[in-house]
């Protein structure tokens, strides 16, 4: 057993399992409470759906695809069931200017004036191309850094850690200060021909 692990590797088996179940605890956790402890957030499109006499009058977000434009109407389910007709007024905020098209997806927020009706207060347009554009740009963005780690770390099952592979080691040996390499353990090992006895 080294100086760098005076527990041993059944301990640093053990903290890894348990900051795994904290991390796993905290997203149920997380995505269980409300955004404020104190203020729910309105009902959306698939609690609305289902009973939509009873959310007459109140405050509603309803998510969809848009299937007509002159009214607006969304579908709120993919097979195009679930539609809402939008009225909106002069007070109605919008993030993009311009007509809206078929295929479009919105997300509305109002108030439910029946169960067919949506008189809304903010419309938000998510263009397709742009969800497409972030996608690509993570994806591309995740396979460099996978790329980058598996050229340069490998895991070891003995120390149970990642470790430099050779090369990657070696390309910072030839880049030490002094002639002078460091070791696995951070110790600095003497220069070629620079033996004390």
């Amino acid at each position: 057993m080294t100086s760098r692990e005076p527990f041993g590797q059944g301990v640093r088996l053990l903290a890894i399992v348990l900051l795994l179940a904290a991390i796993g605890g905290l997203v149920i956790w997380t995505g269980a409470s409300p955004v404020e402890p104190m203020e729910q957030e309105p009902p959306n499109d698939v609690e609305v759906e289902p009973d939509r006499a009873s959310y007459v009058g109140e405050s509603v977000i309803l998510g969809g695809e848009v299937v007509e434009t002159d009214p607006l109407v969304i579908a709120t389910e993919a097979s195009g069931y679930g539609r809402f007709t939008v009225s909106e007024d002069g007070d109605t905020d919008r993030n993009v200017d311009g007509d809206l098209e078929p295929g479009d997806w919105v997300t509305t927020y109002g108030t439910l004036e029946d169960e067919e009706t949506l008189a809304a207060e903010r419309i938000t347009v998510q263009n397709s191309g742009e969800t497409r554009y972030m996608m690509l740009v993570s994806l591309v963005g995740g396979l460099f850094v996978v790329g980058r780690v598996l050229r340069d770390w490998r895991f070891d099952l003995g120390r149970l850690a990642f470790v430099p592979r050779e090369r990657a080691r070696s390309r910072s040996d030839s880049r030490s200060e002094g002639g002078r390499a460091r070791t696995d353990d951070g110790l600095e090992a003497p220069a070629r021909g620079d033996r004390r006895g």
